[in-house]
Parts: C-alpha cells; sequence; structure tokens
C-alpha cells in the first residue's frame, strides 16, 4: 500500500511540474531572401509544417493568455501545452497564418509598431513586414492571432533611460489599441532585460516575455520562451 501511494504522489509531482513550452519564431518562407533576411532566423515553410504537426502529436495548443492563467492557477497539470509566438511582424508571417488557422492553432504576434507603415525599418529599406491592413484581415478572418508589444522599435531596453523605455512601451500600446486582439504582454527585443525593466513593465500591467531557452517554464510571473528549433 505504501508503494503504491508513493508512485501516486510522484505522478502528481510530475503532473504539476509538467512545463508549458511556448516556442518563438521570425521568418517561414519557400526561399532564404538574403537581402530581407537573416539565416538564423529563417525556416523553410516545409520544415516549419513539420515541426508544428510533431508537436501537435504529444502537446495541445493554446494561446498566450491561456498559458498565463494555467501557470497562474493549476494545482495539477493533467496535459502538455504548447504555446507559439513569432517575433517582429516579418511579412513573410503570410506564408503560414492562414495554415496555422487551418491546424487550429493560435499564434501570438510580437509586434515594432514602427515598422508596419512600409516607411521605417529596422535595418534597411528593403525589409518586409506586414502592414497594419494585413494583420486586420488575418485578425477577422479568425480567432487564432493575437497581437502583442516588441516594443516601439527593435531596439536593446537595457541600453535604454527609463524615459527612453517607457516611450517604447507608450508608443507601441498607442499604436496596437487599434487591433481588437491585442494582449498585455511585452517581448523583448533579443531577450535582453534587467530589474529596471521588469519594473517598469509591472506599472504598465504588462507581462514580460523574454527568450531565454530551458528557463523556468513554471514561472506565472513571466513567460520564458525557446527558439523553435529547424
Amino acid at each position: 500500500m505504501r508503494r503504491l501511494l508513493d508512485k501516486i504522489n510522484r505522478r502528481l509531482i510530475r503532473m504539476r511540474f509538467q512545463p508549458i513550452r511556448v516556442f518563438c519564431f521570425h521568418q517561414v518562407s519557400d526561399e532564404f531572401e538574403p537581402d530581407t533576411m537573416e539565416l538564423c532566423d529563417w525556416m523553410h515553410t516545409e520544415v516549419f509544417k513539420k515541426n508544428i504537426l510533431m508537436l501537435k502529436r504529444s502537446y495541445t495548443f493554446i494561446s498566450l493568455p491561456e498559458a498565463t492563467y494555467h501557470l497562474k492557477h493549476d494545482c495539477f497539470r493533467l496535459k502538455r501545452y504548447v504555446v507559439l509566438t513569432a517575433d517582429d511582424g516579418w511579412a513573410s508571417m503570410k506564408n503560414i497564418l492562414p495554415w496555422l488557422a487551418e491546424q487550429n492553432i493560435s499564434i501570438a504576434l510580437f509586434l515594432n509598431p514602427s515598422y508596419l507603415d512600409g516607411k521605417h525599418y529596422r535595418k534597411r529599406d528593403s525589409e518586409k513586414y506586414l502592414t497594419y491592413e494585413e494583420i486586420d484581415s488575418f485578425e477577422r478572418s479568425g480567432n487564432n492571432v493575437s497581437v502583442a508589444s516588441h516594443g516601439w522599435r527593435h531596439v536593446n531596453n537595457t541600453q535604454l533611460s527609463s524615459n527612453e523605455i517607457k516611450k517604447e512601451i507608450e508608443n507601441a500600446a498607442k499604436e496596437l489599441e487599434r487591433f481588437h486582439s491585442v494582449i498585455p504582454y511585452y517581448a523583448y527585443p533579443w531577450g535582453r532585460h534587467n530589474v529596471t525593466t521588469d519594473g517598469l513593465l509591472k506599472g504598465y500591467d504588462l507581462i514580460p516575455v523574454l527568450m531565454d531557452g530551458q528557463g523556468n517554464y513554471n514561472d506565472p510571473t513571466m513567460i520564458h520562451r525557446e527558439l523553435l528549433m529547424k
């Protein structure tokens, strides 16, 4: 009887600490375009689909807000959950967003609104980002796409003053208000953050989103992500 109870207890502990994996990717297309893409951030469309279908066999895809709810409220986690996110708002998202909708998979797009007007760019004017109109269209076509902040621009928050960080947060938030699916999360560019940046986000009721690989996946105060590997 004691052995049976110990076995049940160990099983319950494993269930309680089943991690919610949160994946991030950047660009997906059939061909790599060296003028507008970084090889380290790019994935072939078929490879992306293969990885997602492989995950779907073992995990249940949920939205980012659902993941936060589970992190805060689960006493025991009976399922293996996974969340999909994409950073920067690259135009190549158009290659896979309709397919994800067909698969009934939610995705959170972390956007830098200053690049969505087709006039301003992060590095060079050959870069291609989603436009406001395209994001609106994806929002209207289904309920699997949500948007969140990646800052006004793609900059290192740890190198900015408090006032500069506030401007990044506030400018992005103001522009993202036009979308009905906006959610209260802030993904740090390159995952770079510190005590100051985290404290500022709390003042805006934004949940910090990191890029730190095998971090604490059961942390209810911030979202830890890993790259979706090729």
